[in-house]
C-alpha cells in the first residue's frame, strides 16, 4: 500500500514537472532570443 502511494506521488510529482517544463521553456525561450536580438542590434 505504501509502496503504491508513494509511486503515485512521484508520479504526480514527474507529471507536475512536465507541465512546469512546458509552460517555462517557451517562456524562456523567447527570453533567450530577445536577448539575441538587443545584442544584435
Amino acid at each position: 500500500m505504501k509502496k503504491d502511494k508513494t509511486l503515485v506521488e512521484r508520479q504526480a510529482f514527474l507529471y507536475e514537472m512536465l507541465m512546469v517544463a512546458i509552460l517555462t521553456i517557451p517562456i524562456l525561450s523567447f527570453a533567450f532570443m530577445s536577448i539575441l536580438v538587443v545584442l544584435k542590434s
